[in-house]
């Protein structure tokens, strides 16, 4: 018989895991976005953009977390490798929505469908009210995601930082780094 675990454990190890399956995320984000010659950033509004359809350069700061400016950047990046887009957004002419370029998406079949399949399989494991509550989990953590983002942007960064700028070349590709 297992041994039920008290509600902390429960509590330190789900945290331990969002932490956990954050990083590798991360990495594996670095290592597609790698194979393709992108950012991580920009392979992450490609996800963006596939989840939720066209937006505004304005809601992919907000998703993403980053500038307005950065986020104009890296759709002129987008657009020069034909993943996406500009239109006019319909509801509103003075706007203009990004989109993909569902051709370009199909590149990534090979590296995204074998972990959907695998993700389809993991969750047939589980009752529709067990899904319920992960799918609330989930949103519940993007939104706490997005809160604490917006909160650490306005953050200070630790004294006696010093800002180091950085230019260079990269695969043709003109990059700014600052850290």
């Amino acid at each position: 018989m297992a041994v039920k675990k008290k509600r902390s454990e429960l509590v330190a190890a789900i945290r331990a895991g969002f932490q956990r399956v954050s990083g590798q995320s991360v990495v594996l984000s670095a290592i597609i976005a790698e194979k393709f010659g992108l950012a991580p950033s920009d392979l992450e509004c490609l996800g963006f953009l596939q989840l939720e359809g066209p937006l505004t350069a304005g809601r992919l700061a907000e998703l993403t977390g980053l500038t307005t400016g950065a986020v104009t950047r890296m759709i002129d990046r987008l657009e020069a490798g034909k993943y996406v887009r500009r239109r006019d957004d319909p509801a509103d002419r003075r706007r203009v929505v990004v989109e993909l370029n569902p051709a370009r998406m199909k590149e990534f079949a090979p590296f995204y469908g074998p972990m959907a399949e695998s993700s389809t399989q993991l969750l047939a494991r589980y009752t529709d009210e067990d899904l319920a509550l992960i799918v609330d989990l989930l949103d519940e953590q993007l939104q706490f995601g997005l809160r604490h983002a917006a909160r650490i942007q306005a953050l200070p960064g630790p004294r006696g930082r010093k800002r180091v700028k950085l230019r260079a070349k990269v695969l043709g590709q003109k990059i700014r780094v600052e850290f």
